[in-house]
């Protein structure tokens, strides 16, 4: 049978109307889910209270999401063991030199605890015979404060051990 334009006509205006609200629907069912979660995320900052009766809903406490936060490696304040100013004498090629040097220690935990162990005859020990073998090039140049913190902190770590020193702070230095 062949279809008259009447017919054709008839079956665009029919499947038009189809088309549109096919599109409506679709823009429904895309709009829907953003805007429930719009909604949930603004209820969540903006009511009080309500991130804590979820966690309750799901089986967490208050307690463990104190604990669970306060578990990472986020040490809070820094805690420092001063060292007395040392002052000592370096070779120099016939040509005495001193060096005063004054060191903070910056440890892990409490340090009252690890305090006794840094000002021990040991460390000064340790100390003292490092700073005796620097030379007048080995204390020049933009890298020398860095490579002088970096070797007092491995030396510091060897006769303490690893993990109880985190940074060492040279707070004064002068050389005469």
């Amino acid at each position: 049978m062949p279809s008259t334009p009447a017919d054709k006509s008839a079956k665009n205006q029919e499947t038009a109307p189809a088309k549109k609200g096919r599109k409506r629907l679709l823009l429904i069912l895309l709009l829907l889910p953003v805007l429930l979660g719009g909604g949930a995320a603004g209820a969540w900052f903006l009511v009080p209270g309500l991130p804590e009766k979820v966690q309750a809903l799901l089986g967490r406490t208050p307690a463990e999401e104190t604990e669970m936060a306060s578990t990472p490696a986020s040490p809070g304040k820094p805690s420092f063991v001063e060292f007395p100013e040392m002052t000592l004498s370096l070779p120099n090629a016939g040509r005495p030199r001193q060096l005063r040097l004054k060191l903070a220690v910056e440890v892990m935990g409490d340090p009252a605890l690890v305090q006794a162990d840094l000002l021990s005859p040991r460390i000064y020990d340790s100390l003292i015979l490092y700073l005796r073998t620097l030379r007048d090039g080995e204390m020049e140049g933009a890298l020398a404060m860095d490579r002088l913190r970096g070797d007092l902190h491995r030396r510091l770590e060897l006769v303490l051990g690893p993990g109880k020193v985190r940074d060492v702070l040279i707070t004064g230095f002068v050389v005469a």
